[in-house]
């Protein structure tokens, strides 16, 4: 997994699976004990993408 962060701030760990049509396709889950792919950012509720994360 690897540690991005949201344009807010808030933190977010990606994974990269094997899982999908794509070959290593990303996965972001918010960074909790919870690990479920999230679409929008749990803090702010913008649309996550690889590409925006810093």
């Amino acid at each position: 997994m690897q540690e991005r962060f949201c344009k807010c701030g808030h933190k977010l760990m990606v994974q990269y699976t094997l899982d999908g049509f794509l070959p290593w396709e990303p996965v972001i889950v918010d960074d909790s004990t919870v690990v479920s792919p999230v679409k929008v950012c749990p803090c702010c509720g913008t649309y996550l993408s690889i590409h925006f994360l810093r």
